[in-house]
């Protein structure tokens, strides 16, 4: 092998980690919900004790009386809802993705009319987590192909923090 020849292969290799490295934050890497500072949840959809877990909190809440505590219970909610998605996105589980972005934009209206019927302090105390949660999602939708089944189950959920946003305001 010429010098030439070696000097042009080391060329060729640096430009490709080079390139590798531009372009690496393009791709979307799957994010867990600890890098969102949500808490991680034990029980995924899937798992055998998630139904239970789910009746668990439908009891809980409907022995909720308190309007005011209603709402704070649904925010609670609310952000199990979007790390189960989270965790889901993380694992590459697409199993019961779908599902589970139903279930948050689900959960997002419940809050919405909880707050709603409980006044100007619960709407102002709401409308911060949907739009905090909206950048979130984003992130989260960006792990699929834009128009795929996945990306556009967690693109609704976007639309469906703004149109209750827009109703909180």
């Amino acid at each position: 092998m010429k010098p030439r020849d070696s000097h042009k292969s080391k060329i060729l290799v640096i430009l490709f980690f080079v390139l590798t490295i531009l372009f690496t934050p393009f791709m979307a890497a799957a994010k867990g919900p600890e890098s969102f500072n949500l808490t991680p949840q034990k029980t995924l959809p899937g798992s055998t004790f998630y139904p239970l877990k789910r009746v668990k909190e439908k009891i809980k809440m409907a022995i909720t009386f308190s309007s005011k505590e209603r709402v704070r219970y649904g925010i609670i909610l609310l952000e199990k809802r979007l790390s189960e998605l989270a965790s889901l996105v993380d694992r590459k589980d697409a199993t019961y993705l779908e599902s589970s972005a139903q279930r948050f934009a689900a959960q997002a209206g419940v809050l919405a009319n909880y707050a709603s019927g409980s006044g100007k302090e619960m709407k102002e105390l709401t409308l911060p987590y949907f739009e905090g949660y909206k950048p979130i999602l984003e992130q989260l939708r960006d792990n699929y192909p834009a128009n795929h089944a996945y990306w556009l189950s967690i693109q609704q959920d976007i639309d469906s923090l703004d149109i209750l946003s827009d109703q909180l305001k």
